[in-house]
């Protein structure tokens, strides 16, 4: 089966970039013939790519931002039976995705599925969700999707020495007595990351802990249209050095997954408390590396948290007309508690070890992909279409 999958380039370090170079030539290896397009990280000219033994071709973003002016055509181009994107669903237009087979693997990130999702998605061949949680929202929208999880690379994302790991980090200052780690995207306005609720709890922990340190692995500032966190650092006066940034310029061109996987070693707890989430990739890699989570009770959260603590909340009303929920700011204060007191806990790090092996990007290739990329490639049988239209005319 000729497979096109539309995503942010392999080599971009977005949890999207991630998941398609963990994939498109695993999907390759079981025999399926796999042609890129970058929605992100590749314009003007297609380049050709070799990886693990296998070869395929990157095409280019077109002249619109998500692509909904080229991907058809990209798709007539390499005589694609079906199109795989991995991106939210809303961006791209029905009337486009209407002429070919999309298989869109899709987040959902509210309860219930928002319209414009829904509405999106009612122009797919085959959707498939990313989360349990995606894949229930989605069936009670009237949809009939198959289930793939994101998946993660656990020889990198394995346990190691936590006190070697922080030698490595070559952090500033004192040698912490614990240490939270956030790994998120500044992005929006309210913070979907929850970043301001995070650092108000943040200020209540160091008032009891002084000698502990929160690492931010994202931009301080709005460089992303996100919070200008120096500012609530400010309004709260947290003391400095208990928080400290990822330096900016590798956040710019990417951490590789090696340094991710040191820094969630170094870690006693990763704190991913979301108003939502689609999959939450970081809630696994942690988990790989042997380190609890904190995350929020909702969406796909709850049911990634092997090891660790989960949030309450309180609904709000989103732009999308569907509910997220913010975390309460004294849960996340009573669970950074938790985890404070159980820091060094072995059994937490075996749970949490034990929990991520179920999404190892081999076993998530085999249990998964396989099936029902044979499920939709016998059902190319029974297509009357040729599943793809000229749109040009």
């Amino acid at each position: 089966m000729k497979i096109f999958w539309w995503s942010n380039a392999p080599w971009v370090g977005s949890g999207y970039g991630a998941q398609t170079n963990l994939f498109w030539w695993r999907l390759q290896k079981l025999g399926h013939e796999v042609t890129l397009g970058a929605s992100y990280g590749l314009n003007g000219s297609p380049l050709n790519l070799e990886e693990h033994g296998e070869k395929t071709r990157v095409f280019p973003l077109g002249y619109t931002q998500h692509g909904n002016d080229i991907i058809g055509s990209h798709a007539l181009h390499v005589g694609a039976d079906i199109v795989i994107t991995l991106y939210d669903s809303w961006v791209y237009n029905p009337q486009v995705t209407s002429k070919f087979r999309w298989c869109p693997w899709a987040p959902i990130d509210h309860t219930p599925m928002p319209p414009g999702v829904r509405t999106s998605l009612q122009a797919a061949w085959q959707p498939i969700a990313y989360s349990q949680h995606g894949f229930d929202q989605m069936t009670k929208g009237g949809l009939d999707p198959r289930y793939v999880p994101h998946g993660i690379d656990t020889t990198v994302f394995d346990v190691k020495d936590r006190d070697e790991a922080r030698a490595a980090l070559n952090l500033p200052g004192k040698d912490y007595e614990f240490m939270a780690v956030m790994v998120a995207a500044n992005k929006g306005i309210p913070s979907r990351k929850a970043f301001p609720e995070i650092l108000w709890a943040w200020k209540q922990f160091i008032d009891r802990h002084p000698n502990s340190l929160l690492y931010l692995h994202t931009h301080s500032g709005a460089e992303t249209s996100g919070a200008d966190l120096m500012q609530i650092l400010n309004a709260l006066d947290i003391p400095e050095g208990t928080v400290l940034f990822a330096d900016p310029y590798w956040l710019a061109i990417g951490h590789p997954p090696a340094h991710l996987a040191q820094l969630y070693n170094a870690a006693d707890v990763l704190l991913s408390p979301s108003y939502g989430e689609g999959f939450g990739v970081p809630i696994i890699e942690a988990q790989g590396c042997g380190t609890p989570v904190i995350v929020n009770d909702c969406t796909s959260m709850p049911q990634l948290c092997f090891s660790g603590w989960v949030t309450t909340n309180q609904p709000i009303w989103s732009p999308q007309n569907s509910w997220q929920f913010k975390p309460d700011q004294e849960s996340i204060l009573e669970c950074l508690e938790q985890a404070y007191q159980n820091r060094g806990s072995e059994t937490l790090r075996r749970g949490a070890r034990d929990g991520a092996m179920q999404y190892d990007a081999d076993l998530v290739t085999e249990k998964y992909w396989k099936p029902v990329l044979d499920e939709i490639e016998s059902e190319l049988g029974n297509d009357e279409g040729d599943g793809l239209v000229d749109l040009a005319e």
